[in-house]
């Protein structure tokens, strides 16, 4: 239960955790004043029921559920398409690796948001947050197999949006890391 102190003190898990938290929600949004709320209203979630957490998964995986079920629900409540996310939201670097590296990211940003808020949610709790398909399918409520079908397919709708006319089934999880 070595995960159970980490909850103790909130104030510094928020702290911590915020940053990337925000990201995540960002990336599934595609709003930043909406994941700004999404965000706060996960992590009011988390500590109200701070002591329902069980200590059977990392903390931050815990976490990333309750962040995770409060921007997909978010969604269905608003009911309306995500904007798109204004480049300011993401650090561009002045050297021409970091200027190529920040036209990349917005690349993928933008194909992020021709996905449904579930294959983003996959794909951003895989390849941003680094979760296995295990710690995956529960966060998603599915299974590590289903979890395999929604990223295969993510992927490839990714793939045809970044370099349209490319043919399906071109991105494997290999490619980009595979399942853990």
């Amino acid at each position: 239960m070595a995960f159970l102190a980490e909850l103790e003190d909130f104030a510094a898990f928020y702290e911590r955790s915020y940053p990337g938290a925000y990201r995540t929600a960002l990336a599934i949004v595609r709003d930043p004043g909406f994941a700004a709320d999404v965000t706060q209203d996960a992590y009011v979630n988390a500590y109200r029921d701070r002591a329902r957490y069980r200590g059977d998964a990392p903390v931050l995986a815990w976490f990333h559920r309750i962040l995770v079920n409060a921007a997909l629900a978010g969604l269905r409540h608003r009911g309306s398409r995500p904007r798109e996310i204004p480049p300011s939201e993401f650090r561009m670097g002045t050297s021409g690796d970091e200027v190529a590296a920040a036209s990349d990211r917005l690349t993928v940003l933008a194909a992020l948001g021709t996905l449904d808020p579930r294959s983003r949610a996959a794909i951003v709790l895989r390849y941003y947050d680094d979760h296995d398909y295990a710690t995956i399918a529960r966060i998603l409520g599915t299974s590590p197999g289903n979890v395999g079908v929604i990223l295969t397919r993510a992927l490839d709708r990714l793939r045809a949006a970044i370099e349209p006319g490319s043919a399906p089934g071109a991105v494997h999880a290999e490619r980009v890391g595979g399942p853990r």
